[in-house]
């Protein structure tokens, strides 16, 4: 079935196909709602006297109310032109902490390697016992081993199997040296479900599996979100933001996998801008490369010459973790420099651009009618959040 062109909040939609999946279908109806409760919001406020400048005066009114306004210029242009890894964690993150030392537990299906020598001369085999195809741990854990009968194996590390097989065969044989290892794995798993483009399981060994191995297995989609990676071990759920990881090496968020983790992946749902005011109204998917503000601008056509103030183009951003207020970016696109600079301002996942109209006399009347609207966005969100 297919969604007809509609109009929500003011805002054309483009047609949409609604897959059969009901939890695809769901986060459509979700990102529709988002569209729907932010857009609405900010309908209509590119109206009006807008304010400035930015002084202390005119912010004492916002302090209380949780709101720093900053003018982006060349003295402090560098705080925004490299992302901190903590600020592109969209939610709180708990990666779980690596073993130290990694160590393989033999489990039932390992299928063993086992040497027994009863001559220092290790390299004449005809004086060994070797049991070429196995054994296999059953079900109960345990392999046969000639002599000691059935020997427990799960839990246990090859090198703890090796000194147990060692004290069981002293009575049968002299100083016997037992070599124990692992021919195939098969007893451990670790699984990853969500957006990925292979989602299954993949079997552990001896070699720690990390959480960028299995995800480059599995392969990403347009919309796999690796800020906030969930790993469901033995009742917690851990978070993790592996792009910070990749991107700038973030340390413990590529943790080691451990047996029968469950890694799932989500769906970018909260990773885009909103743009409005005097420009081309709507959102853009930040995706997973860096993306500035000169570049949002650019792809809605740039702003309305005839219509827009150049000197009062914002962005709203609520910093990570903070309930209420917002911090206020102003840009002068007048002036040529700050211009240049817009090259170098990286946007954050729901950041909020507005484009201001007619001259700007007072600013706090400029904040005080576009927190409401913005307010708005960042509500819908939490709205969206809370159904899934």
């Amino acid at each position: 079935m297919a969604l007809s062109a509609n109009k929500i909040g003011g805002l054309e939609q483009e047609n949409v196909k609604m897959p059969s999946d009901h939890l695809t279908s769901t986060r459509l109806t979700r990102r529709a709602l988002l569209a729907s409760l932010g857009m609405t919001a900010v309908a209509g406020c590119s109206s009006g006297a807008m304010s400035f400048p930015v002084n202390a005066e005119s912010q004492q009114s916002l302090t209380s109310r949780n709101i720093n306004v900053l003018k982006i210029d060349s003295s402090n242009i560098h705080t925004f032109s490299s992302a901190d890894p903590a600020t592109i964690v969209s939610k709180p993150s708990n990666p779980p902490k690596d073993p130290s030392p990694y160590k393989y537990f033999v489990g039932a299906g390992d299928e063993l390697s086992v040497q027994t020598w009863s001559s220092p001369e290790r390299k004449s085999l005809t004086e060994s016992t070797i049991i070429p195809e196995g054994p296999t741990v059953n079900e109960q854990g345990e392999f046969f081993h000639p002599f000691v009968g059935m020997m427990q194996a799960k839990g246990k590390t090859v090198t703890q199997i090796q000194e147990d097989l060692e004290k069981a065969l002293v009575q049968y044989i002299a100083n016997p040296q037992v070599e124990v290892d692992i021919r195939t794995f098969r007893a451990h798993s670790v699984t990853i479900v969500g957006a990925v483009g292979s989602p299954g399981s993949t079997i552990l060994t001896n070699v720690p599996l990390r959480l960028l191995d299995i995800v480059n297995a599995s392969g990403l989609t347009p919309q796999s979100d690796l800020r906030s990676i969930e790993i469901r071990r033995k009742g917690r759920v851990y978070k993790t933001n592996l792009r910070s990881f990749i991107d700038f090496g973030a340390p413990g968020h590529n943790p080691i996998l451990l047996p029968d983790d469950l890694v799932y992946v989500p769906s970018m749902s909260d990773n885009k801008v909103f743009i409005f005011g005097e420009i081309k109204t709507g959102e853009m998917d930040l995706g997973t490369s860096s993306v500035s503000l000169t570049q949002v601008l650019a792809a809605q056509g740039g702003i309305n010459n005839s219509r827009s103030n150049a000197r009062g183009i914002f962005v709203f951003r609520r910093p990570i973790g903070q309930k209420d207020g917002f911090n206020v970016y102003q840009f002068d696109l007048s002036d040529a420099t700050t211009l240049m600079l817009t090259t170098q301002f990286l946007m954050l996942p729901m950041d909020v651009v507005f484009v201001t109209t007619d001259p700007i006399t007072r600013w706090n009347d400029t904040v005080g009618k576009l927190i409401s609207p913005v307010t708005g966005v960042v509500r819908a969100r939490a709205v969206v959040d809370a159904l899934e």
